[in-house]
C-alpha cells in the first residue's frame, strides 16, 4: 500500500492479484492469490473470502508470492519460503510438511492434469556446501504426493550449481517432467531446461535462447496437453516467448513482448495461446502458426483499450484474468477470447474473513491483537489498507488525500457499510471512458465500479508502481 499500516496488511506492495488456480473436482471453486492474502470463491467468483498471510506464517515485511495449487479433494497446497503448508479443508486448518521439506525454499508447484490427486513440490535452498564440489550451491529436490498432499516422498534432485525457477509435468506422460533453470550472473548469466523422461530420476540439460542484458531468467509457461514434446518458456525482463516441439532441445522465438510478461494460458485443447503484461495489454494466436494479435476490450462508444494483464489461466471455454481497478476488475473472465471481459472481483467487493470453526488455524485472520502495541483486527486492517468493506472516507484518509492531490482533485466520496457490494457488481461488463482511461467518478482518481478512497489510492499506485515479480505462470 502508499501509507504506513499495522503489522502483516500492508507489506509495502500494491494491492494486486496474480495467479488463479481452480479445482480439479469442484467446477465453482476458484482460489485467487494477491499481495494481501488468498481469496476463495465456492461460487465461481460471484462471492470472495480472505485468507490472511498470517496464516501461512508470513513476518510482516514479506513480500512473497506464494506457489498455490488445488488438488482433487479441494485441498489447498501452499510453498513458501520457509516450508511447505497443506490445508485439506480450503483454507481453514492447516499442516506444515515435515521430513526433508522443513525450512526449504519451495520454488514452484505443479499437479498433473491427468492425475489431479499428484502434487510435485520443487525446493530451492541456498547451503554453504551444497554445491558440486562441496561449496556453495542451492539444495535442490522434487518430492510429490500422491494422495492430495497428506504425504510426501522425495523423488528426484537437480544440479545445485543452477537455480531453478518452475516445474511442470507433460499432460500427456507422467514420467516427463520439465524445470526451468538459471546460472550465473550479470553478463555471464546463462538458462537451462532440465528434462527427465523417467519421473526426476535422470536428466538432461538443454540452454534456452537468452540475452543478459535484457533478460534475467526464464520460466515454464505450459507443456502442450495432446502433445508432451512441445514446451512453452518465457523470459524475465523484456520478454519474450521461446516455443520447443522437440522437449526442450531446441526453439524458436514466437514472440518479443517487450513488457512484463506476467500472463500466460494455453487454451484447454492446445489450440489457442494468451499471454500478456501489464502495459502492453492482451495477445491471442493459434498454436499452429503462432501469428500473436493485440486484443482490444471494445467500448459502448466504439473506442477500444487494453487491460493491464497480471495473470492469465484458462478453465473450460473460458480465459481468466487478473487486473486492476483500472482495467475495470481485480480478476475478470471472457468467453471472447478476451474482446470482453465480465468482472468476478473488486477490491470493494471482498466479502470478509474465510468462515471456519473455532479453534481452527484460520481464526487467526479474525481475532483482534490485544497484544500488539497497537491492538488491530486483520480483517479490519485490510479493509483500512485498501479503503475498502468498511467504506473509508477519502477526507478521512490522509494518504489517500495526497494521492488524489498529486494524481486527479477528489470529490466527496460516499461510506460503504461493511459487506456492501460495489457500485459495478461483479456481474456487470466492465464500462470505461475509452482510450484506455476509466469511467470518471467524483475523484479523478476513481476506477470503474468502485471510486472513493480505494480509487484514489489504486490509481495512484498504479500511476507509481513499477512491476517486478519473482514469478509467474
Amino acid at each position: 500500500m502508499l501509507a504506513a499500516a499495522p503489522p502483516a496488511y500492508a507489506n509495502g506492495r500494491f494491492p494486486a492479484s496474480n495467479r488463479i488456480v481452480f479445482s480439479p473436482s469442484n467446477e465453482k471453486l476458484v482460489v485467487l492469490r494477491t499481495t494481501f492474502g488468498i481469496l476463495p470463491s465456492y461460487d465461481n467468483g460471484t462471492t470472495w473470502s480472505w485468507l490472511c498471510e498470517d496464516v501461512l506464517g508470513l513476518p510482516p515485511t514479506s513480500n512473497e508470492d506464494p506457489s498455490l495449487e488445488i488438488t482433487k479433494n479441494n485441498s489447498l497446497v501452499v510453498g513458501v519460503s520457509h516450508g511447505l503448508l497443506v490445508s485439506p479443508d480450503t483454507g481453514c486448518t492447516w499442516v506444515t510438511e515435515d521430513g526433508g521439506l522443513t525450512q526449504q525454499l519451495i520454488k514452484d508447484l505443479d499437479i498433473p492434469p491427468q492425475s489431479p490427486d499428484t502434487v510435485l513440490a520443487i525446493t530451492s535452498t541456498f547451503e554453504q556446501d551444497a554445491g558440486p564440489d562441496g561449496g556453495q550451491g542451492y539444495f535442490q529436490q522434487i518430492f510429490t504426493s500422491t494422495d492430495d498432499g497428506a504425504h510426501w516422498a522425495l523423488t528426484g534432485t537437480i544440479d545445485p550449481s543452477a537455480t531453478v525457477t518452475t516445474i511442470d509435468v507433460a499432460p500427456g506422460d507422467s514420467q516427463r517432467i520439465y524445470v526451468s533453470a538459471y546460472r550465473g550472473s550479470g553478463a555471464t548469466r546463462t538458462t537451462s531446461i532440465f528434462v527427465s523422461g523417467d519421473g526426476g530420476q535422470t536428466w538432461a540439460e538443454y540452454p534456452t535462447p537468452f540475452d543478459a542484458s535484457s533478460e534475467t531468467a526464464v520460466y515454464i509457461g505450459a507443456v502442450d496437453p495432446t502433445n508432451e514434446d512441445r514446451l512453452y518458456v518465457r523470459s524475465e525482463g523484456a520478454s519474450r516467448l521461446f516455443v520447443s516441439s522437440d522437449g526442450g532441445k531446441t526453439y524458436q522465438v514466437a514472440f518479443s513482448l517487450n513488457d512484463q510478461m506476467l500472463g500466460f494460458a494455453l487454451s484447454q485443447d492446445g489450440s489457442k495461446v494468451y499471454l500478456g503484461g501489464p502495459n502492453t495489454g492482451l495477445y491471442v494466436a493459434s498454436s499452429t502458426d503462432l501469428q500473436f494479435s493485440s486484443v482490444k476490450q471494445e467500448e459502448p462508444d466504439g473506442s477500444t483499450r487494453t487491460i493491464h494483464v497480471q495473470c492469465l489461466a484458462t478453465h473450460g471455454t473460458d480465459l481468466w484474468a487478473c487486473s486492476d481497478e483500472v482495467s475495470g476488475f481485480v480478476a475478470g473472465v471472457s468467453q471472447d477470447d478476451g474482446v470482453t471481459f465480465t468482472p468476478k472481483l473488486h477490491l470493494l467487493g471482498i466479502q470478509g474473513p474465510l468462515s471456519c470453526p473455532a479453534g481452527t488455524d484460520s481464526t487467526i485472520c479474525t481475532t483482534t491483537n490485544d497484544d500488539a502495541a497497537i491492538p488491530y483486527n486483520p480483517f479490519g486492517s485490510l479493509c483500512t489498507n485498501l479503503g475498502a468493506c468498511y467504506g473509508e472516507d477519502a477526507a478521512a484518509l490522509p494518504e489517500f488525500t495526497v494521492a488524489c492531490n498529486q494524481f486527479g482533485a477528489c470529490g466527496p466520496q460516499p461510506n460503504r457499510d461493511a459487506g456492501s457490494p460495489p457500485a459495478n457488481d461483479a456481474g456487470s461488463p466492465v464500462t470505461t471512458g475509452g482510450s484506455g482511461s476509466p469511467a470518471k467518478a467524483s475523484c479523478g482518481c476513481s476506477f470503474a465500479g468502485g471510486g472513493g478512497a480505494a480509487g484514489a489510492l489504486l490509481a495512484a499506485g498504479v500511476a507509481a508502481l513499477a512491476v517486478r515479480r519473482r514469478r509467474r505462470r
